[in-house]
């Protein structure tokens, strides 16, 4: 047997966001294009740099793919996958959206969409749970925000 087929996958830590902005009284979720699978649609994510926290990379990742400013307002939960012999464990931050910063990356086509819209195209099932944490987030934001 091969010593390379008995290690451990690398794992590769990476953070994201799931944005929201109100738009007639509804939230409004972000996603954009996956640049590996195009026809899949995800939430802004990406590697942890050196010295990053989670929570700075959630909101570099938006900026660079979405070209989206925004605010952390809470974690809203953890995906891992395999892929190309790695195991990439992405911790999801709910945000609020502050302003378009820049056009973001070529090709990820951000796209705002009602929660139930954005949940019935999500490809995965893992996705749509860190999505329904996320949405729990997002309403005591608003509550707290309509408050103050």
């Amino acid at each position: 047997m091969n010593k390379s087929t008995l290690a451990a996958p690398q794992t590769v830590n990476q953070s994201g966001a799931v944005l929201y902005r109100e738009l007639g009284g509804e939230i409004q979720i972000l996603t954009v294009r996956s640049k590996t699978f195009p026809e899949q649609r995800i939430f802004p994510k990406g590697h942890i740099e050196d010295g990053e926290s989670e929570e700075l990379t959630a909101e570099r990742e938006l900026l660079e793919e979405a070209g989206m400013a925004g605010e952390i307002i809470g974690y809203a939960g953890q995906r891992s996958f395999d892929y190309r012999n790695k195991r990439y464990v992405v911790n999801y931050y709910a945000a609020h959206y502050i302003s378009v910063d820049n056009e973001g990356e070529p090709g990820r086509e951000p796209l705002w969409a009602g929660a139930a819209e954005t949940r019935a195209f999500l490809p995965f099932d893992d996705l749509k749970e860190v999505l329904d944490s996320a949405i729990i987030l997002m309403e005591r934001h608003r509550r707290g925000r309509q408050n103050s």
